[in-house]
């Protein structure tokens, strides 16, 4: 075993609703994130964030897309990102993409500009993503062309 394995990192759950396509049923969210990290025994469970709140924002060209309120500062988003700067938290396990950010350029824009430079590790459970093992570039474009398809209604090939 390694090192590393050995170490156990300090992990959080962040839930909201979705910002586009189907809307997350959060008791469902709750139980697979949980479910994932009974799997990783290098993740302890420190808090879970929840978002129960989304608006719904009407401008030109996003036909009332809901908006997590987490990314616009969100208390439950806020104590979250705290929470990483004062280390009681390492790790930030969501459900799904779609609940973090209202389109991918945000999510790209949180991952790159905040989470890598800080070394926060990054878990999408519904695509079985992780920052520490996979391609974030690779989770990025494979978000975007989802993202397009769910806005557009064009199907995604797998």
């Amino acid at each position: 075993m390694s090192r590393k394995s050995a170490i156990e990192s300090r992990a959080a759950i962040y839930l909201a609703n979705s910002a586009y396509g189907k809307p997350v049923d959060m008791e469902q969210a709750l139980s697979k994130c949980q479910k994932y990290l009974s799997k990783h025994r290098d993740l302890k469970l420190m808090r879970i964030y929840i978002d129960e709140n989304t608006s719904v924002v009407r401008t030109p060209g996003n036909n009332g897309r809901r908006t997590p309120l987490g990314v616009a500062g969100n208390d439950a988003w806020r104590r979250l990102l705290r929470d990483t700067e004062t280390l009681a938290i390492e790790t930030i396990v969501i459900y799904s993409a779609r609940t973090v950010a209202p389109s991918i350029s945000g999510l790209a824009n949180i991952i790159r500009e905040y989470f890598v430079p800080c070394k926060i590790r990054f878990i999408d459970v519904e695509a079985g993503f992780d920052s520490e093992t996979g391609d974030i570039e690779g989770y990025l474009k494979k978000k975007t062309s989802e993202y397009r398809s769910t806005l557009y209604g064009k199907k995604v090939n797998p």
